[in-house]
């Protein structure tokens, strides 16, 4: 459903929008077709297929816990994915960011176009989030061999 509402916004979404949620003057955008729109949607994409990808890690991880396996190599995995799926959408949205204000601003006048690189506190937290995310699953992963080498014990 975000990749149907990302697309929808690209498609559908007024010049007058897209021009005050890039924060520039619509005269920028007048000449947007649908190359331009599909060049935006592929740039906003990159970001939120890491996402998705790291929100469909999640569900596996947790379905693994939902079954009682908890320490799984499965279960570890995609939480390890997860936390790679968070931080590469991290990492990738600064970028994103810059990429399209450089397409939104090709046709502005000359001297005026953009390149903007914006880090706010949302990626900062992703990022943060992420970190936390490999620390706990290279604890679970250490927890796991340890477990496994105590079974052979017994």
């Amino acid at each position: 459903m975000l990749t149907i509402a990302v697309l929808s916004y690209w498609l559908a979404a007024p010049t007058a929008s897209i021009a005050m949620d890039a924060n520039i003057p619509q005269e920028w955008l007048n000449g947007i077709g649908l190359g331009r729109r599909l060049a935006g949607f592929a740039i906003s994409f990159a970001p939120l297929a890491c996402l998705v990808f790291a929100l469909m890690a999640a569900r596996r991880a947790f379905q693994a816990f939902a079954t009682g396996d908890f320490f799984g190599q499965n279960a570890i995995r995609n939480l390890r994915y997860f936390g790679f799926g968070l931080l590469a959408s991290a990492v990738l949205k600064p970028v994103s960011g810059a990429a399209l204000s450089v397409l939104l601003s090709l046709d502005a006048p000359a001297g005026q176009h953009r390149l903007t690189l914006g880090l706010d506190s949302d990626t900062l937290l992703t990022l943060l989030t992420a970190g936390i995310i490999a620390v706990i699953t290279w604890v679970i992963s250490e927890a796991s061999a340890l477990a496994d080498e105590n079974a052979q014990f017994i």
